[in-house]
């Protein structure tokens, strides 16, 4: 007896006849709970039920259950048992609906979070500069006492640079121009929002943090949290960012750079997004590409961590990479030196 499973139940089947059958429920969000089951490999009551009976099976997941063989099951048709087309379209609907849900996970999320931070980043610095340059009118010299956040929040609460002046108990003249009451006020709202939106920032970077030490532990203790999700988001998840290869890793985020060098035959990129990490970014360029590449097979270990065995290896592979980066930085102490090449002759 061979055990068959259909989109609309499990048969015993011998010599090209069905001998028993179970049947699902002709509803379907029933068969297509049933279809996600058999797609995560768990077996279904109604095998169960006439598993005993099987000596073969046709599906790898009841191997358990008998020989796998290959089997014609052609014979066994949906009609015969009542089972239309239109009922098959319904499920498979439903099982598409339900793959669609499950696919939004924390993965997805995160990716989305790091894009708005990046909006977020992006949108501060605009509006820093516009406050600068539009508030430098009035006080240029206050830039050079307070700076970054300090510079919109006392704008926002002094406003007029007396006030400011008086405030931060300064004695100084400035060259600025004097403003009228409501070109003031609308430079303070303009602190004001420049003020909400780091506040914001801030509050997203902390949501990033604390999602990647639940989602990706290895990879944030590694690269920080936010190019983890960076690399993450370019990835796709967490899981295919384990499955990638350390050279791609490497350039996640120079997609462009490569198609570039592979279209135009310009020089090919040597790291993408983890640029932005401190060893790299501030190592001298001819040391770059070769810590790029040693982060990255570390960034690939931390990922396999995260996504199958969950142990935390974060305080290894920081020492070994800490290593790898002094040994680099002894081997290529200076900078390589380039070949002059053929001289060119003039005729």
């Amino acid at each position: 007896m061979i055990l068959v499973t259909k989109w609309f139940g499990a048969f015993l089947c011998d010599e090209g006849k069905v001998k028993k059958a179970a049947l699902f429920p002709k509803d379907p969000k029933e068969i297509a709970l049933r279809l996600q089951r058999m797609k995560k490999g768990e077996v279904l009551d109604e095998e169960l039920s006439l598993a005993s009976s099987a000596k073969q099976v046709t599906d790898r997941r009841l191997i358990e259950f008998g020989k796998r063989v290959k089997f014609d099951s052609s014979f066994v048709k949906p009609e015969t048992y009542g089972y239309s087309v239109d009922l098959y379209r319904e499920a498979t609907i439903a099982l598409a609906k339900q793959a669609v849900k499950e696919s939004v996970g924390p993965d997805v999320h995160l990716g989305q979070a790091v894009r708005a931070y990046d909006d977020m980043v992006y949108t501060s610095n605009l509006l820093s500069e516009r406050l600068h340059e539009w508030y430098g009118l009035h006080f240029p010299e206050l830039e050079n006492v307070l700076d970054g956040e300090a510079y919109a929040k006392a704008i926002a609460e002094h406003g007029s640079r007396a006030q400011l002046l008086q405030a931060l108990n300064l004695n100084m003249d400035s060259i600025g121009s004097e403003v009228e009451q409501q070109d003031l006020e609308s430079i303070v709202t303009l602190s004001r929002t420049l003020n909400e939106v780091l506040s914001a920032r801030r509050k997203l970077e902390r949501y990033v943090d604390l999602r990647m030490k639940e989602v990706a532990p290895n990879v944030s203790a590694l690269v920080g949290p936010v190019i983890g999700a960076r690399l993450m988001m370019h990835a796709g998840s967490i899981h295919r960012l384990a499955s990638m290869p350390s050279g791609t890793v490497q350039l996640l985020g120079a997609e462009k750079a490569m198609f570039r060098h592979l279209k135009e035959g310009s020089k090919p990129p040597k790291h993408g997004i983890i640029f932005t990490h401190p060893l790299v970014h501030n190592a001298p360029p001819w040391q770059r590409g070769a810590i790029a590449r040693a982060l990255a097979a570390k960034i690939c270990l931390a990922a396999r961590a995260d996504a199958y065995s969950h142990n935390d290896i974060s305080g290894i592979l920081k020492e070994q990479i800490e290593k790898r980066v002094a040994e680099i930085k002894k081997q290529h102490a200076a900078p390589p030196k380039r070949s002059m090449g053929k001289k060119r002759y003039r005729r």
